[in-house]
């Protein structure tokens, strides 16, 4: 499995502070199965510093040598209008030096910017990648709205922890209509922590099985993700039904 959003960089955001805890996550990630971690920090402009992220990450990086998990870096980018700018000087990363950016949005909110943002972002070829919209309390009353950032060409991440009920019945009972519609393209463990990978990922892979089958839950675990890594855009699985966008820009 490769797991595309963690925060398992120590002393950088709300994740581990220290190296110790962010090895006990490679651990029990390496015990989950999981094979790839792309570390995705949070950025936001003014209080994300760049060198000290990439240090902390390559001491990470060799510390866990030993271990059967291979690190990769990346961000999780709080959404605003200058996020292509920003890639483009590399200030804020892809994941992995892709042309794949996972974004976040206030979970209480969709910016009046969105739209243009993800213009922008798939004018210069740059594929948003949205995480955990099922824990935004707008799409969680108003689904057209979800669909219309579908059919602005983003793709979808959602959380190991809200599919096996960690943020309520309304976030999982969300996630679940997502999984039954085809329409996310990726689970991942938004790790902060060891725990999240011990008590989440591996219930979470076996509740997809149950609601969808074993090939959309390694479409979601993990092939979607390896197509990241590979820039296989043209073979990323398609949600079952084409949406279009309903509302005028």
């Amino acid at each position: 499995m490769i797991d595309i959003h963690s925060h398992i960089v120590f002393g950088v955001d709300d994740g581990p502070s220290t190296m110790e805890e962010s090895i006990k996550m490679v651990s029990e990630a390496e015990k989950a199965g999981i094979k790839v971690i792309i570390a995705t920090p949070h950025f936001q402009e003014h209080l994300f510093d760049d060198k000290r992220v990439m240090e902390n990450f390559m001491e990470l990086k060799q510390k866990a040598a030993d271990y059967q998990v291979t690190l990769k870096i990346g961000s999780e980018i709080f959404i605003n209008p200058f996020i292509s700018n920003l890639i483009y000087t590399g200030r804020s990363m892809t994941l992995d030096n892709s042309k794949y950016v996972l974004i976040e949005m206030p979970f209480g909110s969709i910016p009046v910017y969105c739209y243009e943002t993800i213009f922008k972002l798939k004018l210069n070829n740059i594929h948003p990648i949205i995480a955990h919209p099922e824990r935004n309390r707008i799409f969680l009353k108003d689904f057209e709205l979800f669909m219309e950032f579908l059919g602005r060409g983003c793709m979808i991440q959602v959380d190991a922890a809200s599919i096996i009920g960690v943020y309520g019945n309304d976030v999982k009972n969300f996630t679940k209509r997502l999984i039954k519609l085809n329409m996310a393209h990726f689970v991942a463990s938004d790790a902060h922590c060891a725990n999240d990978y011990t008590n989440w990922y591996i219930k979470a892979y076996k509740k997809i099985e149950n609601w969808a089958g074993e090939e959309y839950a390694d479409t979601l675990f993990n092939s979607n993700a390896r197509n990241i890594l590979d820039e296989k855009m043209e073979d990323f699985y398609e949600p079952a039904q084409q949406i279009k966008s309903s509302r005028i820009l």
